[in-house]
């Protein structure tokens, strides 16, 4: 199990923001196009809300490599940063594994991609996503930190204001996204 600390930064200048990044010593770890598969199942609330299972399957540009991991991420608290127990195994064969997960009614399988460009950053790791464009429109920073002091240093350097962090899942980002476009139809 492995213990994460994250929240995202959204900005109005994306690619400014990791080009600040980098001029103050990011170095790039990783380049990714990443399918993400979430698990869910038709018959039974199995996973509690906050939690989920996930399939990602990770082709990695920069170091020419292709990785898949099935995660269950636990979700403990979301005050000034969603912190997670995660537990992630590697594997090789995805239709096996999505068919075992059909056997057991975990049969909701829902898909999508984005881009990552992942940095090291004082110990921290830097994520800029982003996902396809009908999935979630805004591009974001995503930082992993050891603890939230650590996370204050990381938005000191970068001067990345208060405002601008949000500790919102992916699917909380798409939810409060489809029921501010649901208003504006009205």
């Amino acid at each position: 199990m492995e213990k994460e600390l994250e929240c995202k930064i959204f900005t109005d200048d994306f690619n400014g923001l990791m080009e600040k990044a980098i001029d103050l010593g990011a170095v790039m770890i990783a380049h990714e196009i990443q399918e993400n598969i979430l698990i869910e199942s038709d018959d039974f609330d199995l996973i509690e809300n906050t939690d989920y299972l996930r399939i990602r399957i990770s082709e990695d540009i920069y170091n020419n490599k292709k990785t898949k991991y099935l995660t269950y991420k636990k979700k403990i608290n979301d005050t000034n940063v969603r912190h997670y127990d995660e537990y992630t195994i590697k594997f090789d064969n995805e239709e096996n594994l999505k068919q075992i997960l059909k056997f057991v009614k975990l049969d909701k399988q829902y898909s999508s991609k984005k881009e990552r460009k992942s940095f090291m950053f004082l110990d921290a790791r830097l994520d800029f996503d982003r996902w396809d464009e009908n999935f979630y429109p805004y591009p974001y920073l995503e930082i992993e930190v050891k603890d939230e002091e650590h996370l204050e240093n990381i938005l000191n350097k970068l001067e990345i204001r208060k405002d601008q962090v949000s500790t919102e899942s992916i699917s909380e980002l798409r939810s409060k996204l489809k029921k501010f476009d649901r208003k504006d139809r009205l």
